[in-house]
């Protein structure tokens, strides 16, 4: 028993001689060395920014092709999707009965241009004579009253044939200008109804954004105003932030249910990459804010994400993953992930990492 008590103490000895021992022989942990950075305090900073609106790509013009006469269609020379040149022919629509009508017309007027020459000459020498004392009153009134009813007719038959050419013209339908077929309502053998849209031509060499632009901020607007124009699928916009095109018009009523006005503007689509339909953005006029802004250089990205790095009151660097909104010149917009009056790192951020010591250089 004493053998076992002693042998307890001896080892409890050892082991705490040779705890001091490890002790005094490990290394101390040493503290990273501060890296030197400058930092900026983060406030808000007034700006005058555009103001961004949504719009649709419409065309500049379209017509939808119809006839006055009822009729089958014979002929449609096009689909849909065609690009087609101002005359070209697109839809011939059955006009038999309108072509024999013309005829019955030219021959009324026939008849009617000799009956009106025979009542001229009558007239012309019954007057004659009236002046010589040779004739009546009554004959001279009898004269002139059938010139008139002659001409009249005549009159009368000429505009008809006018008509009828006319509603000929509907029967045979041309393209109004340049432009692309979009739709095709009809088909050759249907029955044409009196203006019943068949065909619908689109000019898309110059296209339409029409952007919805509140009440409250109508007036920063005006015709003739330059504005930026973004279209994403077509990529128009995104690479050149110089181009501009001027305000086309701006509708004096807005709708009554959106409280909304609408703004046309004009823009070239002579490469056709701009379909109708398409989304848009305008950007122009400008409104008075306060953001919060940081110089460009003190953000950074990986991947997809974007980030920089704030110094706390203890010197200690904190990576922050924020979002970016506008840029001005050399600074860009926080819009989340920053508070006022952080210090912001703005030199030296690459040698950083989370929970790194700084020292900040004045």
């Amino acid at each position: 028993m004493i053998r076992s008590v002693a042998h307890f103490f001896l080892m409890s000895l050892a082991v705490v001689w040779f705890s001091r021992c490890g002790s005094e022989d490990s290394p101390k942990e040493e503290q990273p060395t501060p890296v030197p950075v400058r930092t900026t305090k983060v406030t808000p900073q007034p700006i005058a920014y555009p103001m961004t609106y949504s719009g649709t790509v419409e065309p500049i013009d379209k017509v939808s092709l119809s006839t006055k006469a009822t009729g089958w269609i014979d002929k449609i020379y096009v689909e849909e999707g065609q690009s087609v040149q101002k005359g070209a022919p697109l839809i011939k629509v059955r006009s038999k009965d309108i072509e024999a009508k013309r005829g019955q017309v030219e021959a009324a007027i026939a008849e009617a241009q000799a009956h009106f020459k025979n009542a001229e000459t009558n007239f012309q020498r019954i007057k004659t004579l009236y002046e010589k004392k040779a004739a009546t009153q009554k004959e001279l009134d009898d004269t002139q009253t059938a010139f008139d009813g002659a001409r009249a007719r005549l009159n009368a038959v000429q505009a008809r044939k006018k008509e009828i050419e006319e509603m000929l013209q509907y029967t045979f339908l041309k393209a109004p200008f340049d432009g692309s077929v979009t739709r095709k309502m009809l088909d050759a053998g249907d029955l044409a109804n009196p203006g019943q849209p068949i065909l619908q031509v689109e000019n898309s060499a110059k296209v339409k954004v029409v952007a919805k632009v509140p009440e409250k901020e109508i007036q920063a607007l005006r015709v003739g105003m330059p504005v930026r124009i973004l279209i994403p699928a077509s990529h128009i916009g995104s690479n050149d932030s110089s181009v501009t095109y001027p305000i086309d018009r701006i509708v004096p009523s807005a709708d009554p249910l959106s409280r909304q006005f609408d703004v046309h503007v004009i823009v070239d689509n002579s490469a056709g990459s701009i379909k109708p339909g398409m989304f848009a953005r305008v950007q122009g006029g400008s409104s008075e804010g306060a953001l919060l802004m940081v110089p460009k250089q003190a953000v950074f990205r990986r991947g997809q994400l974007q980030g920089l790095y704030v110094v706390n009151s203890e010197n200690i660097a904190h990576l922050r993953w924020i979002r970016t909104g506008m840029e001005d010149g050399d600074q860009v917009e926080i819009t989340s992930g920053l508070t006022i009056g952080e210090a912001v790192v703005i030199e030296g951020g690459q040698l950083l990492t989370d929970g790194q010591p700084v020292e900040v250089k004045k």
